[in-house]
């Protein structure tokens, strides 16, 4: 009984920014001879492929007057990311909005506390979305800045 033994290696380049085209090598290794039913001969085959990075929407919701917060990440559409972050905020306030929402980035929400203000930022990353919301807020002249929620959907 011949058995064939596969190994499916995939290496990705990403070149940065959120629209950049993936670069993938996709190598299929195969035991082309085998001894004793241990396989001691490799063979190795390669192609190369360009792929855009698959969508991996994201949105946060957000209660000025609650304080009440829902989020979602991954998937395919802007409307579903949103619909979804507007069902996790309902099940803890009756006053929810999308505030922001994202693909492959992060997003986040700030909030005066002085106030009913909300403010939201984006980022590559959780701190970046932070401080861009924390800007945003102080550009308001707020004082009383502080992130209420971050989020982020890769």
């Amino acid at each position: 009984m011949t058995q064939i033994l596969k190994l499916m290696i995939v290496a990705v380049f990403v070149s940065a920014g959120a629209n950049s085209i993936a670069h993938a090598q996709i190598c299929t290794t195969t035991c082309s001879r085998y001894e004793e039913g241990e396989c001691v001969e490799h063979m190795q085959m390669c192609n190369n492929e360009t792929t855009r990075p698959a969508l991996s929407y994201g949105a946060i919701a957000y209660g000025r007057t609650s304080g009440a917060y829902g989020y979602s990440h991954g998937w395919s559409s802007q409307k579903k990311a949103e619909s979804v972050a507007m069902q996790n905020c309902a099940q803890h306030g009756s006053d929810c909005e999308s505030m922001v929402w994202f693909n492959r980035k992060c997003g986040a929400v700030t909030a005066r506390s002085d106030s009913t203000v909300a403010y939201w930022g984006l980022g590559n990353g959780a701190g970046d979305a932070n401080a861009e919301a924390m800007r945003q807020c102080a550009k308001d002249k707020g004082q009383h800045c502080t992130v209420k929620v971050t989020h982020c959907s890769r």
